[in-house]
């Protein structure tokens, strides 16, 4: 799979471990909504292993037990002022993802679609 404006390493799990499992079409919705966007996107958390995963919880960060982080299928993109969260919410949605998790300084989306609803937006 060719990327225009991602690297596979960008989805990496940040514990440092190495581990990376991240799906194909996710990158290609992600690199799709770039493209639109025209802004960078700024890839803050992706794949995470479990005991990253379980650190962040210990630390207060708010995870969820099927968090589809632990599965490849979800990324955090930077995102700090309202201005450049409607233009990644514009390309988001053009690039057809239908779950998405707003917070102050990122975006979630993800497409974890089997047993969860779609489509949804939540809050931090």
């Amino acid at each position: 799979m060719n990327l225009k404006y991602f690297k596979r390493s960008e989805f990496d799990c940040k514990c440092g471990c190495g581990e990376t499992i991240v799906n194909d079409e996710l990158l290609q919705l992600l690199d799709d909504a770039r493209e639109f966007a025209k802004i960078p996107f700024v890839i803050t958390s992706g794949y995470r292993c479990q005991k990253h995963h379980d650190d962040l919880t210990r630390r207060g960060y708010h995870t969820s037990k099927t968090s589809a982080h632990l599965k490849g299928l979800a990324v955090d993109i930077k995102c700090e002022d309202s201005n450049t969260r409607a233009i990644m919410m514009d390309a988001l949605v053009y690039a057809e993802f239908e779950r998405y998790g707003l917070h102050k300084s990122f975006i979630h989306v993800d497409i974890d679609y089997n047993n969860k609803p779609s489509p949804v937006i939540w809050l931090y």
